[in-house]
């Protein structure tokens, strides 16, 4: 892998969270990884034991797209990545800000978001519909 300078005057971010990277430089390979459960009600009320990684939202196979042999890439950067100045508001749920080359990239994140909606708007407040929503 041909190898550069990335000069960088100023890198701000406010928030950098769940697998993500800020990468200044060159790398080989990048490998990032989010699993997330999310539950959200219209009343608050939190259980301690709820929620499994066992689904098949995080346990099933990917489908990745083919690599194609054939496409080859050959270039020559003679000159430095220069950056002035970046502003990132947030960086979340295994993304990358990276300035440089990079060989191998692979980035996943599953997330399974239960929404639980009261069933009808009356005094009974324990009565709950759950919609099972994968996004």
């Amino acid at each position: 892998m041909f190898k550069r300078y990335s000069i960088v005057n100023k890198l701000d971010g406010i928030t950098l969270s769940f697998s993500s990277l800020y990468q200044i430089g060159d790398s080989q390979n990048i490998n990032a990884v989010s699993f997330a459960y999310a539950v959200q009600r219209e009343k608050e009320f939190f259980l301690t034991s709820e929620g499994s990684f066992d689904s098949s939202v995080f346990q099933g196979p990917l489908t990745k797209p083919p690599v194609d042999p054939t496409v080859r890439v050959s270039r020559l950067n003679l000159c430095p990545i220069k950056v002035d100045q970046v502003f990132i508001k947030a960086t979340a749920f295994s993304s990358i800000i990276h300035i440089g080359n990079t060989s191998n990239v692979a980035m996943e994140s599953r997330v399974k978001h239960i929404r639980q909606l009261e069933a009808e708007k009356h005094e009974d407040l324990g009565n709950f519909e759950t919609i099972d929503q994968t996004d």
